[in-house]
């Protein structure tokens, strides 16, 4: 009994401590608090585990213990789709690959977006004959759209050519990302082209089914998520997926 007591007060305050580092660290999102949420509760059951044998406190017990295993076979589940979905990236042969965007820092891309151009860079410079659409309109906090600031970041910093680069700037979700994109490909490039998208590894599943409600039957190609947020990143995208689940939209 006390070896659990431990192990749940440890990982219950790591799981905390987690989504207080990482408020700090990143933008705020759903991912920042799920930890916590995940943490308090173990951290309670260490607390009040040798008095949950009878009545109210037993009942919570048990409820808890069937919570947290339905969580982890959701979870389960989810992981498996978002690593079979980021493996099936290889041999992909498009002539556009669109790059969803993330936050911005003013003008400046932030960790999680270069390792998503640099993912679509490494393809251009492998496909001389492929084009990529940036994608991303201005948000809360930012100076300019997130497809300037990624346009910017593929000419400055990877050399990729300008006239290789499509900015679109006026999408605000991943679902307007490609709906936008797809329309700037089909007046800059014309129909029946062959389309990947780039994203986080952890996003290509979810990504790939919001790309078909827009028209667009494209192939996802994984960018390494940053180390220090994957968790947080595992977790809110495991609750994207159950929502979409829920709307029929898998």
């Amino acid at each position: 009994m006390l070896f659990l007591r431990i192990v749940l007060l440890v990982l219950g305050i790591l799981l905390i401590a987690d989504s207080a580092v990482i408020a700090t660290l990143s933008n705020f999102n759903l991912g920042v608090i799920l930890p916590a949420f995940f943490g308090v509760p173990l951290v309670l059951l260490a607390l009040l585990l040798p008095r949950m044998d009878h009545g109210f406190l037993a009942v919570l017990k048990w409820a808890a213990v069937t919570g947290y295993a339905v969580a982890g076979v959701i979870l389960l589940v989810c992981g498996i789709l978002m690593a079979t979905a980021a493996k099936r990236t290889q041999d992909v042969d498009a002539d556009a690959v669109i790059v969803l965007g993330a936050a911005v820092h003013g003008d400046r891309v932030t960790w999680v977006l270069s390792n998503r151009l640099d993912t679509a860079a490494d393809y251009l410079e492998a496909h001389p004959d492929a084009v990529a659409v940036v994608s991303g309109g201005k948000g809360s906090g930012e100076t300019v759209a997130e497809g300037t600031a990624m346009k910017k970041y593929l000419i400055e910093q990877r050399g990729i050519e300008e006239n290789r680069i499509l900015a679109e700037t006026a999408s605000e979700n991943t679902r307007e990302n490609f709906a936008f994109s797809k329309e700037l490909l089909e007046r800059e490039l014309g129909t029946g082209k062959r389309v990947a998208f780039v994203t986080t590894g952890f996003h290509v599943f979810r990504a790939g089914r919001v790309a078909r409600t827009a028209g667009l039957d494209a192939v996802g190609i994984a960018a390494p998520d940053v180390w220090y947020i994957a968790l947080n990143n595992f977790l809110r995208e495991s609750v994207g997926i159950c929502v979409y689940a829920l709307r029929g939209q898998l």
